[in-house]
């Protein structure tokens, strides 16, 4: 589990990108971009695509909704390099990271309504953490998989 320093960073790295993004107020549930029309910048199609996704795993399991955001998420970042934030990472995997907690503070205000800090503290619980490190630790096995059968 990453140590409090380490977490209220991320906290604060992840609210200046939310800032420079102004998805403050963005409305929940099944809202698409014509409908947020009022937003200075509407949610990316991609990002509303991988929501409703995530929403549909998460009535399965959290591990599900966990699931599909890392997949969904290795291939936005294909096709989107830039939001990788290599500035404050250490590495690729960092900044992949603290992308996909971006994201799901991103999702639980957009999925419930969640206030930021509401969604950055659910972000936090312990059970999470290790939820989301299960996740993490099945994503890279299954994607190194392949990689040892071709080799």
């Amino acid at each position: 589990m990453a140590s409090l320093n380490k977490q209220q960073k991320r906290a604060r790295r992840a609210k200046a990108k939310a800032k420079q993004i102004n998805i403050h107020g963005r409305k929940p549930a099944a809202l698409d971009n014509d409908e947020l029309g009022h937003l200075a910048e509407p949610i990316p199609e991609y990002t509303l695509a991988m929501f409703s996704k995530m929403r549909d795993a998460e009535a399965v399991s959290r591990s599900e909704m966990l699931s599909v955001l890392l997949t969904n998420l290795a291939f936005i970042i294909v096709d989107h390099p830039e939001l990788l934030d290599m500035e404050n990472a250490e590495d690729e995997g960092m900044a992949a990271t603290h992308l996909a907690a971006d994201m799901l503070i991103d999702y639980r205000m957009w999925a419930d309504g969640m206030d930021r800090d509401a969604a950055q503290a659910w972000l936090s619980e312990p059970q999470f953490i290790a939820d989301f490190g299960t996740a993490l630790d099945a994503y890279r096995e299954s994607q190194e998989a392949p990689q040892e059968k071709t080799e």
